[in-house]
């Protein structure tokens, strides 16, 4: 049986510089995959599905059901692809803008987020995209290479009870099942958090974590928070607290954080959240954990 390491004894200074630590190793591991521009195009490529509405998504799929990514005209261009002759057009829906009456017309789309010009849709028209199998050109990045790597393997001993009593203390059940292609997700509404079931230790202890710094970080109180900045937010927690706990969890969460950002800037924007939302659960954990001998 792993043994787990020893998280007493640690002053909370001492805690708070390994977290730093940790934190700068994750960043820089984003930041190098982020600036480079394979990655940027492969992140690109991966985030096709986030970037469609769900009624989108299903006049996608009901056209060509096969497609795997899809992007408008000018977007293959821009990587150096072109579409074939002869091929069908992919139709979605656009929405049609509309500067609102309210905003300043003199307004600058570069000006202060409260100063902006605002848009209001006023109905939808359509518009055409295509699916990578319908163009060529320039050959894109592997795929594959962005997939955040499964854990495998034990997680430290007691750390999955460790957190599964920080979540249960804030009124949360917990739960293994089925979660759709995604490892884990938290119900703010029934207050339950479920993890799949069938992955190895440390990637289910890992996900737990994840979902305990989704409630952690209040995600369902901040409306102003993006999908993307809850999850690199959520998964940069997981990270550290993983870190301190012994588990190296960079294979999956590099991925993970730098897909959802796109860009360095949006990693680093939720930093001071992320330290304070690691340094509070990983405090319990140490607090929890039995005295060393």
């Amino acid at each position: 049986m792993p043994t787990s390491p020893k998280r007493r004894g640690l002053s909370p200074e001492q805690r708070r510089e390994r977290l730093n630590h940790a934190h700068e190793q994750l960043q820089s591991a984003v930041e190098n995959l982020t600036s480079s521009h394979g990655w940027h195009a492969m992140l690109s490529a991966r985030a096709w599905l986030r970037r469609y509405s769900l009624n989108n998504l299903l006049l996608i799929m009901e056209q060509y059901p096969e497609a795997t990514d899809v992007r408008p005209l000018k977007q293959w261009n821009q990587v150096g692809r072109r579409v074939r002759k002869g091929e069908k057009t992919i139709r979605i829906l656009a929405p049609l803008r509309y500067r609102s009456e309210a905003s300043d017309p003199d307004a600058s789309d570069d000006a202060d987020t409260n100063t902006k010009p605002r848009f209001e849709v006023r109905g939808f028209t359509t518009a055409g995209v295509f699916d990578v199998a319908q163009t060529e050109g320039t050959e894109l990045p592997d795929a594959s290479a962005a997939d955040p790597q499964e854990l495998r393997g034990l997680a430290p001993a007691a750390l999955w009870g460790q957190v599964a009593t920080q979540i249960t203390r804030r009124g949360y059940g917990i739960e293994r099942g089925d979660c759709g292609p995604a490892y884990g997700h938290v119900d703010f509404t029934a207050r339950t958090v479920r993890v799949r079931e069938g992955v190895e230790e440390a990637q289910a202890v890992k996900t737990l974590t994840h979902e305990l710094a989704h409630i952690v970080c209040e995600h369902d109180t901040r409306p102003e928070a993006s999908r993307e900045r809850r999850e690199v937010e959520a998964e940069s927690v997981a990270c550290l607290v993983a870190n301190l706990a012994g588990l190296d969890s960079l294979p999956y969460s590099v991925p993970y954080v730098a897909g959802w950002a796109g860009d360095a800037a949006t990693a680093h924007a939720s930093a001071e959240r992320v330290m304070a939302a690691a340094d509070e659960i990983t405090a319990a954990l140490q607090h929890a954990a039995p005295s060393a001998t």
